[in-house]
């Protein structure tokens, strides 16, 4: 049996959407905060910039390997006791990092903050999925994304103002963070809830339920997963590069400032966070997936191609760029809702997890790949030349990204394809 529910949106529902919403934006915080208090720990822990930055790819060592198996857990379990789980185990990883003294425990526990913090966005979408319409899930996913980049922002500024006000005890602002957790966690264990009680109908299947192993195996067989989530990886991985690794360098190489060029790049996150909400609504409402995803592969193909071969002199223009590349990175949220809509019942949250862990892993795997081509024999002084054959692959991605969404990915019209035949007895 499976439950419907008959009101379109409960007011239950945005209350336990909002709470995992709020999870995604404390692990989006998790994820980001570590570059704030570099200068506090580096010191604190008696690192080296290498072993420094171990430590943080720890956690996107756990975060990446999780994908797959979250969405096994999330369709076996339920999301309201994977994310107690999840959310404690950040909170005590984020403890035990603020007790660190060395490399060695300090590296475990940020891995160990990867693993619980990898179930936060993919529980998000199952909620988004199983308590709203599935004409809205475009919009929810996007506003999700849109919510979740407030993470970074107050690992930023505000966390700056906090460790001021406690004079550089990192430690002690750590420990409170993750108090936090906990008490997020209590807010899960007493408001949220799998699926919706009201409005239950009885339902026989048509079909015969298949077990867990053999729905993955159809899962992986199926080819429009893999295309939609390669499409995903392709248009996501320009702001990747732009937005958090080479942006800032190749702005200072065009002749802006470091504080001018770090502005123009944080635009693109900007463009990112509106641009998600806006299309996914925007492919609900026409009910049509395949516009929306070439729309912003040609936008990537654009934005990345003037930045890449076209000398621009107005500083204005690269602000505007980089806010092109972060909608055209939205294309990704829009892969989220089709790649849900191609899902069976059984796998939906194993799909969303193949979607994520694809555009994660060619997130680690493009930027330094571009870094290869980057002449650095420059050493500090880069010059925009530099850049130009290994920031060519952005537009190569784009135009794969613009042929996967074009000729291979299957329109949904915002329905889904593989739910079971069912009969309502009430």
């Amino acid at each position: 049996m499976i439950q419907v529910n008959k009101s379109p949106i409960s007011f239950l529902g945005l209350i336990i959407w909002l709470i995992a919403a709020l999870f995604f934006l404390y692990e989006f915080f998790l994820r980001t905060f570590i570059g704030t208090v570099a200068h506090q720990i580096i010191p604190g822990l008696h690192l080296t910039p290498e072993s420094f930055a171990l430590i943080g790819s720890a956690y996107y060592i756990a975060y990446a390997i999780m994908q797959i198996p979250v969405g096994v857990l999330a369709d076996k379990f339920g999301v309201k006791l994977i994310m107690i789980f999840a959310v404690l185990v950040c909170a005590v990883a984020t403890w035990l990092f603020a007790q660190s003294t060395g490399f060695g425990f300090a590296f475990f526990s940020r891995f160990l903050m990867g693993f619980g913090s990898s179930f936060a966005f993919i529980c998000l979408l199952v909620i988004a999925v199983t308590w709203f319409p599935r004409r809205y899930f475009g919009f929810f996913a996007g506003t999700s994304q849109f919510i979740g980049t407030m993470g970074p922002l107050l690992a930023g500024g505000p966390l700056v103002f906090f460790l001021s006000k406690t004079h550089g005890n990192w430690r002690l602002v750590l420990s409170l963070i993750a108090s936090f957790g906990v008490l997020l966690a209590l807010l899960i264990l007493f408001i949220v809830r799998n699926k919706p009680r009201g409005g239950e109908q009885a339902l026989i299947y048509l079909k015969r339920p298949q077990g867990l192993s053999q729905s993955l195996k159809l899962l992986f067989k199926n080819s429009q997963m893999w295309y939609i989530a390669f499409y995903s990886a392709c248009v996501y991985a320009s702001i990747v590069v732009l937005g958090a690794i080479w942006g800032t360098d190749y702005l200072e190489a065009r002749g802006l400032t470091q504080r001018l060029a770090a502005d123009m790049v944080s635009l693109a996150w900007f463009g990112f966070a509106v641009a998600c909400p806006l299309l996914g609504a925007f492919s609900d409402i026409a009910r049509r997936r395949k516009p929306t995803l070439i729309f912003c592969s040609l936008l990537g193909l654009l934005s990345t191609a003037i930045i890449t071969y076209v000398p621009i002199h107005e500083h204005w223009i690269y602000g505007f760029l980089f806010f092109l590349i972060g909608m055209a990175a939205s294309g990704q949220n829009i892969g989220f809702a089709i790649i849900s809509e191609h899902s069976s019942l059984t796998t939906r949250a194993s799909g969303l997890g193949l979607n994520n862990a694809m555009i994660i892993l060619l997130g680690a795997i493009v930027p330094p790949l571009i870094s290869l081509f980057i002449d650095v024999s420059h050493g500090a002084h880069l010059t925009a030349s530099d850049f130009i054959i290994g920031f060519s692959f952005l537009p190569a991605l784009s135009v794969i990204s613009f042929f996967i969404a074009a000729f291979l990915i299957k329109e949904t019209y915002g329905k889904p394809q593989r739910e079971p035949i069912v009969l309502k007895t009430g």
